[in-house]
């Protein structure tokens, strides 16, 4: 679902940079990716976040995106 969220031109490709853990139950998976041009240059970036709380079942996730200059592409939260 959020890849439906991440906005890429004709071409560019997802690469996945590196996944981690945070929180002191781990209840936090953070994953980078690289947004790939058709040459295979980065000409960009998205973070997704998904936090299950430790109490309860709520789930939130984010998506942050960015060109190589910063700008910010998309930047949106919700909870399942």
């Amino acid at each position: 679902m959020w890849r439906s969220k991440v906005k890429l031109n004709d071409g560019e490709t997802l690469k996945h940079v590196s996944s981690r853990s945070k929180g002191p139950l781990a209840e936090e998976d953070i994953t980078e990716y690289s947004i790939l041009n058709s040459e295979g240059q980065v000409v960009g970036t998205v973070i997704h976040k998904d936090h299950q709380a430790i109490k309860g079942s709520r789930r939130t996730q984010s998506v942050y995106q960015t060109d190589t200059s910063h700008k910010v592409i998309v930047e949106e939260n919700w909870t399942n």
